[in-house]
């Protein structure tokens, strides 16, 4: 059977029984799931034991990249990590994660060696490394690697035996099983902040490396490459496209840091201290990029000087600048080398960072003692925090604490961290990156509240852009999908809310998201929108997927795979016992005093403050467009709907 854009298998490894199997990717799963993150959605639902412990040998792990992975589609370089996360909420239960990372060799790799899927289920006996090259697949011993190698050095080692092949790898905060540990890919990629890491880490895989030769098979090439080529046109002729390459995320500083400032200073001091300018002196090279990518915004970071010699590879720039600000650190490069240390440990810098500064704050109040921290003095000194980081790294100490996240902590010091008003708001157990007292409540703020993955990854588009005209928001609306009907019910004036209804469009973004993670797609790209392009516009990106694998099928009904996947994503979570009480951080609808003024939660306009009857209002509109009932579960009607049973 041929297959165009698929490579049309699924790689099965059972480490426990060393077993290796290869089985064909069903046409039945493409045709409702699409591919990458919808089809991973499936092998999980399908392989699971509900409510185990994510370390356990039954948790898989699945690794998965979509149809347009491998092909010359702009963008197209996410993998998806899909797995139980070992982040406990406040009642000890865990979310599945469905994790999205850029790859400049990993994607590529997998899919020229002939994968679309790996499920890995088991435990192994030693530390070992998964090889993937071509048809052989093999179950390494990587004892020379483990507690021996950071992130890089490992990426470096198979770099040099294997060549041009994509690297997944872990640090040590991984094999110690710090819950946030990250997996590293290719460098500069990472499966999210859940914890992927720590799950790799239990069952004893450093790293998986592919290396791939099969090519990928386009089904009508010529057409394919005419669309790439329009797309391609647009993308470098976008106004800020310089200022991207060269500055990554830090171009758009102007708009976006006063949307995740951490309040600890006035922003005018942030602005001065961690600004563009600053940036250039970390990075004096061009940003690299996944594969495909015309745009580029990894960052590089670059310090050698008389006090830090820092090279690292991953991490886009307003997160240092961020954390330096909540840690006060007023010299750029004490918060890079933090970075660092994250980077080469594999473990979630955002997350380290809200942890220490709550203890610190504390630890200052005089809420917990030096008895409790190990006879650390937690002050807000940076021999202090690399002190910290490190212990979290290595489990030592008070470290060993911290390193089980937010709750567990709670639990040992007695102090909730739903009081943390310093903090960002936690949902489901992990610390989310924006507050939506300084993003507003964006459709992409409110699906932190709705999504079983609390993350604002995948759902970029328009509105991310401070208040932009609303006949342009219902344009882009337009191209996610929305029908005349539909959008009249998103753009109507809702009490609770103000001028368009949140809730009804976080439904759609959620669909489009889930369209492109499994096409693997990144959605960077759904930004310009506004900007004359026909950027992920739904109707074209189901063209490109028709040229591409040969299935004709029109945005619509690719609008309808996102809206099934995502439906199956909700109920493997509410199989974990994820339920409506669950969906809100009471941090979000408490004021913060900052030295710029009180912030509150409120509208994308930021005309009235929203309140905790108002986002009940809210979920009672989405769960109404999704077709849930009024705890937030799929109705029957709307999985018969959907092809779902």
């Amino acid at each position: 059977m041929v297959y165009y854009g698929y490579a049309g298998r699924i790689l099965r490894i059972d480490l426990t029984k060393e077993e290796i199997s290869v089985e064909p990717l069903d046409r039945k799963l493409i045709e409702k799931f699409i591919g990458g993150w919808g089809i991973n959605v499936k092998l999980f639902y399908d392989t699971q034991k509900p409510k185990i412990d994510p370390f356990s040998p039954e948790n898989p792990i699945i690794i998965g990249v979509g149809p347009l992975v491998g092909t010359l589609t702009p963008g197209a370089g996410k993998i998806i990590g899909t797995t139980r996360s070992p982040i406990y909420d406040m009642d000890g239960k865990h979310f599945v994660d469905n994790a999205v990372s850029g790859s400049s060799r990993f994607g590529i790799m997998l899919k020229n060696a002939g994968y679309d899927h790996i499920v890995i289920s088991g435990t192994a006996k030693d530390p070992i490394y998964i090889s993937i090259i071509d048809d052989k697949v093999d179950i390494c011993d990587a004892s020379h690697l483990w507690g021996g190698k950071d992130v890089y050095q490992t990426t470096d080692w198979f770099m040099d035996k294997y060549g041009n092949c994509g690297v997944i790898s872990i640090g040590n905060a991984g094999e110690n099983l710090v819950r946030y540990a990250m997996c590293i890919v290719d460098y500069a990629g990472t499966f999210g902040r859940f914890g992927l890491g720590a799950v790799m880490g239990s069952k004893k895989i450093k790293a998986i490396v592919v290396r791939g030769t099969k090519g990928v098979k386009v089904a009508k090439p010529k057409e394919f490459l005419k669309l790439v080529e329009e797309w391609r046109g647009d993308a470098i002729n976008i106004p800020l496209i310089d200022d991207w390459c060269n500055l990554g995320v830090a171009a758009t500083w102007n708009f976006q840091a006063p949307l995740v400032r951490e309040g600890v200073w006035e922003y005018s001091k942030w602005d001065e201290l961690y600004g563009p300018e600053t940036w250039l002196k970390v990075n004096k090279r061009q940003n690299s990029a996944c594969s495909s990518c015309v745009i580029g915004c990894k960052t590089d970071y670059n310090i050698k000087d008389d006090a830090f010699d820092i090279t690292s590879l991953t991490g886009h720039y307003l997160l240092p600048a961020r954390v330096g600000q909540r840690l006060e650190m007023e010299d750029y490069r004490k918060a890079v080398k933090l970075l660092d240390i994250c980077n080469r440990s594999g473990m979630c810098y955002f997350t380290t960072s809200n942890i220490v500064n709550w203890v610190t704050r504390l630890y200052e109040d005089g809420r917990i003692s030096m008895e409790e921290t190990g006879g650390l003095e937690l002050k807000r000194d940076f021999k202090v925090y690399l002190d910290l980081f490190n212990a979290i790294a290595n489990r030592d100490g008070f470290g060993d604490i911290l390193a089980d996240g937010w709750y567990p902590i709670s639990n040992v010091i007695k102090e909730n961290p739903d009081d943390f008003n310093e903090g960002t708001g936690i949902f489901k157990g992990i610390d989310v990156i924006q507050d939506a007292r300084f993003t507003t409540l964006s459709p992409q703020a409110f699906a932190h509240i709705t999504n079983p993955r609390p993350h604002h990854g995948g759902l970029q588009s328009l509105y991310t852009v401070p208040k932009m005209d609303i006949d342009l928001l219902r344009e882009d609306a337009r191209k996610m999908g929305l029908s005349d009907e539909e959008l009249d019910r998103v753009f109507e004036y809702t009490p609770a809310y103000g001028d368009f209804n949140v809730g009804r469009y976080a439904k759609h973004a959620e669909d489009h998201m889930a369209v492109q993670n499994s096409l693997g797609v990144c959605t960077i790209y759904s930004l310009w929108g506004f900007m004359g392009s026909r950027y992920l516009n739904v109707e074209l990106i189901s063209e490109i997927y028709s040229k591409v694998t040969g299935v004709e099928i029109d945005g619509k009904e690719l609008k309808r795979c996102g809206e099934r996947a995502f439906n199956l994503f909700k109920l493997v979570n509410i199989r974990e016992g994820f339920s409506k009480r669950d969906e809100c951080s009471n941090v979000w609808l408490t004021p913060r005093d900052t030295p710029d003024g009180r912030r509150t939660m409120m509208d994308y306009y930021e005309k009235r403050e929203i309140l905790k009857e108002d986002i009940e209002r809210l979920l009672d509109y989405y769960y109404e467009a999704r077709g849930w009932n009024a705890e937030g579960i799929p109705s029957e009607k709307k999985l018969r709907e959907l092809g779902l049973g």
